[in-house]
């Protein structure tokens, strides 16, 4: 049996081409109106509003193919459609949003600091009063829009947590291409800054040396998100039961109590060959998961002391 043959069908560049004209970006809108009906051409034309039926006919000819499907009953949008009006509902093309800074309820893992969310340019980004540690990813406007102040944390937070999950399982965030994790020293993948505040003290330093740190490379795009062990494994299976039989769902925790790089939960074992481990704990108990350069979990160890 022959292997599935995937070949690209157009070049990026003409695809884009095509929704250069108003009309019809009209058409993919009226489209994902009809909530998937399919639409004849003149109930197609009479929704976009254009009169002349030779002009629409063409511009809608530049859409069929990739974003608009024909059919015996008339038109409807492909997946490729779909996307392009479900990212102008996101609002990555016409919103833009910023907030004022936010004070986090869970202080800086790293450094027991305050830390403070900001969002702007399309990005969350958490930064700690006292050190260097922070975090930063993208999040759309409409994910925040219409929550009120103090609960944008928490929505970021969640948002961000279903991304974690989604690259975990092997799909790039940003194109759906496969992803390649790799697990390594933290000052592998992050250079560290030339200038750091007076009072960093060189244990710390150390300390952040040591963290593990997960990198995921997209095949497809090129993209390499990022995240912390613990981030990543908060959906694990050991991880979701050890918490479940504690009385607690992984759904409700804060992902900033686990989206840091924590020295005292997260640290790297031994080089060769290469160990990390990440460590939950519930009152006196915990659960902690060793893995190779990988991210293939190769030990789990449970500590009960209740």
């Amino acid at each position: 049996m022959s292997e599935p043959e995937f070949v690209q069908k157009a070049d990026p560049e003409e695809v884009f081409a095509a929704l250069s004209d108003d009309t019809r970006v009209a058409i993919l809108r009226a489209l994902w109106d009809a909530e998937g009906d399919i639409l004849p051409f003149s109930a197609l034309r009479e929704a976009v509003g254009i009169r002349d039926s030779g002009q629409f006919n063409y511009h809608l000819g530049k859409l069929v193919g990739q974003f608009v499907r024909q059919t015996d009953d008339g038109y409807k949008l492909t997946r490729a459609g779909m996307q392009i009006n479900g990212a102008i509902e996101a609002g990555a093309y016409t919103m833009e949003a910023s907030l004022e800074p936010i004070e986090l309820d869970s202080p800086c893992p790293t450094c027991d600091s305050d830390r403070t969310l900001h969002y702007e340019d399309d990005t969350v980004r958490v930064e700690c009063a006292s050190c260097t540690a922070s975090a930063r990813f993208g999040v759309p406007p409409n994910v925040l829009a219409g929550h009120d102040r103090d609960t944008i944390p928490s929505v970021a937070g969640r948002y961000m947590q279903s991304t974690f999950e989604r690259i975990t399982d092997g799909f790039c965030s940003f194109c759906d291409g496969a992803v390649d994790p790799t697990v390594g020293p933290m000052d592998e993948f992050i250079e560290a800054p030339e200038e750091l505040p007076d009072d960093v003290p060189d244990e710390f330093l150390e300390r952040v040396q040591n963290l593990p740190f997960v990198q995921y490379d997209c095949e497809q795009c090129g993209a390499t998100p990022s995240g912390s062990l613990r981030a990543v494994f908060l959906s694990h299976p050991a991880v979701v039961s050890f918490h479940y039989d504690r009385g607690i769902d992984v759904r409700n925790l804060s992902i900033w109590d686990v989206a840091g790089f924590d020295p005292e939960s997260e640290t790297i074992c031994q080089r060769e060959p290469f160990r990390a481990s990440a460590t939950f704990t519930v009152d006196d108990d915990s659960l902690t998961l060793v893995v190779d350069d990988h991210l293939d979990v190769v030990e789990i160890e449970r500590d009960r002391n209740a």
